[in-house]
């Protein structure tokens, strides 16, 4: 099953009387904020669900390449992308540190992120008060999902002892007291299981599962999350969406990567990383077309993404896909390697692969889709031990997940769950000189593995700083 959200924002004249004059539409009351009263009506929530939608993209995906969102950032700071630009706010989370707390750029993505949480939580509220038969409404739970979803990019890319504050339809802030990390996962799966709740139709409900997965994973409950995505078909899909026509709906990945030439597809970052690139596999894409083809700085080498060919590209949210990893890596912490085995190589035998257009890279096959050279999913082979199983299991995370947010909360976990060392796990480890295939760019690679709380955030009497950095 396939699920794509277009994002759109809702227009203003949905809420407002259908009757004016030339002069009340130059008549301005309450800018920014939408009437709580005109809210509750159906042409209200309706604004309120398509808004909350577009702020969902926006913080955790991405614009059109002007503010870059939590899947950059976590592609970044991981392995999978490197820094090809000149940018010294995205040169310090692309090198691990140290990283100011006035960094603008993660203070537009942390902004965005607690604003999609927000209006996905407030729009479900509203939905659920309006609607004339709530069960029934598959809007009021997929916006819980998103909410949920929001929570996991928190605390999946965030350090320890986050605020979580919460703002009203009328303007009106309630500071909110540092959580956990723990915490702010389990507000994740009590949105989803707020989702649950609303069983309106598959899709949304395979959404929620999915989801409320992740986080169980994250809190190291690989029983319970595998237990959560059960009866969710291999081949769902929810897709964020988007279009050439309307300025900001273009695919950010595309955009930032193949066009602005701000990222480049990494290979062996720090050293440690993965070989996204040599590995030439065919669920990570890639060309340097021309061969000269350079980065925003005009001397890393750039190498484009093959993932999302174009502006209109759909960018996965949730799939089936990843509930089966999720399946696999239960397996695995009990010991059962043929059943994770089998799931490993049930995905490499069945599950599809992008597709690049010749348009976009010229030596790609116009029949297949494929790029040459690239090697074919063959059957893995069981490493035969534990900790080499568990190499294999993340690596197979990371190439069927490339490019959609996981890697960083894959790597934290890697060291919080698995007793993986910091050096080992995060690209540049061990203080390895900051080079981007062959281009130095200067000092060495820091020792960060999340984002800290933006200097803005002390503006809550409640937060002074990170509890701690920790995986």
């Amino acid at each position: 099953m396939t699920h794509t959200r277009r994002f759109q924002l809702a227009l203003v004249g949905v809420l407002t009387a259908a009757a004016c004059s030339p002069t009340d539409l130059l008549k301005v009351t309450n800018p920014d904020i939408i009437d709580p009263a005109a809210a509750a009506t159906p042409a209200g929530v309706a604004a309120l669900y398509a808004g909350a939608i577009g702020d969902f993209e926006r913080g955790l995906i991405g614009d059109n390449g002007a503010n870059e969102s939590l899947l950059f950032i976590s592609g970044s700071m991981s392995d999978e992308l490197a820094n090809s630009e000149t940018f010294p706010t995205r040169i310090e989370y692309d090198h691990r540190g140290p990283i100011d707390t006035k960094n603008s750029n993660l203070l537009t993505a942390f902004r965005r992120l607690h604003r999609a949480r927000r209006s996905a939580e407030v729009a479900a509220e509203a939905i659920k008060k309006v609607a004339t038969a709530p069960l029934t409404d598959a809007r009021i739970a997929e916006m819980y999902a998103l909410a949920g979803f929001s929570y996991i990019g928190l605390a999946e890319n965030y350090c320890n002892g986050m605020p979580v504050s919460t703002a009203s339809l009328d303007g009106t802030l309630t500071f909110g007291d540092p959580l956990t990390t723990t915490q702010i996962f389990t507000l994740a799966i009590n949105r989803f299981d707020s989702a649950l709740a609303y069983p309106a139709n598959a899709t949304v409900t395979s959404l929620a599962k999915i989801g409320k997965a992740r986080a169980l994973l994250d809190l190291n409950q690989p029983a319970a999350a595998a237990a959560a995505v059960a009866g969710v078909a291999t081949t769902f899909v929810y897709n964020a969406s988007f279009n050439l026509a309307v300025t900001g709906q273009n695919n950010p990945v595309y955009a930032f990567v193949n066009q602005n030439k701000r990222f480049t597809v990494a290979n062996l970052d720090g050293g440690n990383g993965l070989n996204f690139r040599t590995a030439l596999d065919p669920r990570v894409p890639w060309a340097r077309v021309p061969a000269t083809n350079k980065g925003f700085d005009n001397a890393t080498p750039q190498n484009d993404q093959g993932k999302y060919t174009n502006e209109s590209a759909s960018i996965p949210v949730a799939t089936g896909v990843e509930a089966r990893l999720i399946e696999a890596e239960a397996a695995l912490a009990v010991n059962d390697a043929p059943t994770w085995l089998s799931a490993l190589n049930t995905l490499r035998a069945t599950a599809p692969v992008p597709k690049v257009f010749p348009a976009v890279f010229p030596a790609a096959n116009s029949a297949t889709g494929l790029l040459p050279g690239f090697n074919p999913l063959t059957p893995l082979i069981d490493p035969g031990d534990q900790p080499s199983r568990v190499d294999l299991m993340f690596r197979e995370r990371a190439f069927w997940l490339y490019l959609t947010g996981h890697r960083l909360g894959d790597l934290r976990r890697l060291v919080r769950q698995y007793g993986r060392t910091i050096d080992a796990t995060f690209p540049g480890g061990g203080g390895a000189q900051y080079i981007v295939d062959g281009n130095p760019k200067g000092g060495i690679f820091g020792n960060e593995v999340n984002l800290p709380i933006p200097f803005d955030e002390t503006n809550n009497p409640k937060f002074a700083s990170c509890t701690d950095r920790n995986p």
